[in-house]
């Protein structure tokens, strides 16, 4: 069993509640600064530095000695990169997962859906956005690639953001429910060309969401 030192267990600590906290839009911004953040989490300024650190590494923060953190926002140039990288994996996957679908996988993901549903009907759209990631990791999960599914979660956090400003519009929500709805009628179907038709479309409208 490994043993996580304190220190490291608390840069871990930091980094994944700050990491939450600009995802879900609750840092009063753009401008922070160590001490708002360290006050805010209970915490001493070093283990929020290193998790700085690791934010800025992934593109969420800027940090400028002696003025404060930015949190930034997607940019248009980012937020097309992001897009397409989504396109590309999903879209290329799906070529993979004749060889091993099985009806044991399409339990899952229609058990996917059914939370998805409530969650559009209880207005919870964080939580909503975290399964509908669920569900497109565990597409990838089935071919086999760890990669795919490591890109899409870094992708997909950087989307995250933006996410629960567009997803406050409910519609949107249910739009993104019905198409995962369709993609597993054809999943069962096994009619794996129309699968990858309403993925890309999937995806296409979801960009667009995020460029309007």
């Amino acid at each position: 069993m490994t043993i996580i030192s304190k220190p490291k267990y608390l840069n871990d600590k930091a980094y994944a509640q700050i990491k939450e906290l600009i995802i879900k839009g609750e840092l009063k911004g753009p401008m922070v600064s160590e001490n708002e953040l360290a006050d805010l989490l209970g915490m001493s300024r070093t283990p929020i530095r290193e998790a700085l650190l690791k934010l800025a590494s992934e593109n969420f923060v800027e940090i400028y000695p002696r003025k404060g953190i930015y949190i930034k926002q997607m940019t248009v140039a980012e937020t097309n990169n992001v897009m397409d990288v989504r396109l590309a994996i999903e879209l290329f996957s799906i070529e993979k997962l004749s060889a091993v679908f099985a009806d044991e996988h399409l339990e899952r993901l229609e058990a996917l859906v059914e939370e998805q549903q409530k969650m559009y009907e209880e207005s919870k759209v964080y939580e909503f956005i975290k399964s509908d990631l669920e569900y497109h990791s565990y597409l990838l999960q089935l071919t086999g690639n760890d990669y795919f599914v490591k890109i899409l979660g870094n992708v997909s956090d950087r989307c995250f953001h933006h996410g629960m400003k567009i997803f406050q519009d409910l519609s949107r929500i249910q739009m993104s429910i019905d198409d995962h709805i369709l993609i597993n009628e054809n999943l069962k179907k096994r009619d794996f060309d129309m699968v990858r038709s309403v993925m890309e479309q999937h995806i296409l409208k979801g960009k667009q969401h995020f460029l309007s």
